[in-house]
């Protein structure tokens, strides 16, 4: 078994190669790609600048963090069956309330500050013009690979793995274990299709087999959709998210490929289920 987009740190603890080349059917040309890079450049700056610098960012995760922990323990200390007040908790440890309160009012300050910076960076017109021109090289780009415009967005799942024993162990990197890419899925009568801005990922319909569900509590390392993570269509799924922006996911799915007696596995979030199914003309197992 093979994952696609899986990274193999088996024999090489430095590898930074996804699988899945034998899949790639058309590769972004050079000159797109040059572009492409240069405008997502532009972009990243623009990102940047409307971020709070490092170091209160890095003041603000420590915040909200340790004011979790704080009023966390304050609330299972008061839920003790030996009935202890809120009076009597103050007398014993003053300082965890003063802790509490003083990190829940530096992140609260910090987020405003925060929320105000971008707002303010990203309605300049610089930055307008910055999103734009993105838009427009990755439409160029698209119809260059001969995506319909009627292709939808899916996130799939990429992540470093070690084999023993014959079974993926997945390895965690900066505290995520999955990370959600995304890709463009569409379809005709021989394949299904998904494609990113690097090029173009075929999988003959004749080597699809069955689609898994695997009922494994996973972090990835974003939410890209417009959408709220737990508004919507989303709500159903019952996702969270924690203080390092991972959103947490009670399940996962996998669609499983038989390509020349091979079996690869393509992995995505249970959220993404109705569009594989839809495509694919399988049910979930």
């Amino acid at each position: 078994m093979k994952p696609f987009l899986g990274i193999n740190l088996t024999d090489n603890k430095k590898n930074t190669e996804p699988n899945g080349e034998e899949f790639l059917v058309l590769r972004t040309s050079s000159g797109m790609s040059r572009i492409l890079e240069e405008s997502g450049e532009t972009v990243s700056n623009v990102v940047e600048q409307s971020k709070l610098p490092l170091p209160f960012r890095f003041l603000q995760g420590a915040c909200g963090v340790t004011g979790a922990i704080a009023v966390a323990s304050l609330f299972k200390a008061l839920a003790r069956s030996d009935g202890l007040t809120i009076d009597a908790a103050y007398q014993n440890a003053p300082w965890v309330f003063w802790l509490a309160g003083g990190c829940v009012v530096v992140w609260l300050v910090l987020k405003l500050i925060s929320n105000k910076k971008a707002s303010t960076v990203l309605q300049k017109d610089e930055s307008t013009q910055a999103f734009s021109k993105m838009e427009s090289v990755l439409n160029t780009v698209y119809s260059e690979l001969s995506v319909p415009e009627t292709a939808k967005f899916v996130d799939v799942l990429s992540f470093f793995y070690k084999v023993k024993d014959g079974n993926i162990k997945v390895c965690e990197k900066s505290l995520t274990q999955y990370y959600n890419s995304e890709y463009k899925i569409f379809a005709d009568s021989e394949n299904l299709y998904l494609a990113n801005p690097e090029g173009k990922y075929a999988f003959s319909r004749s080597d699809i087999q069955r689609i898994l569900t695997v009922k494994k509590h996973i972090r990835i390392a974003s939410w890209n959709k417009e959408e709220r993570f737990n508004k919507g269509e989303y709500k159903q799924y019952k996702l969270t998210s924690d203080n390092y922006g991972n959103i947490h996911c009670k399940s996962y799915c996998v669609l499983e490929i038989n390509r020349n007696n091979e079996i690869w596995n393509i992995y995505f979030p249970c959220y993404e289920l109705p569009v594989f199914e839809e495509l694919t003309g399988l049910k979930a197992q």
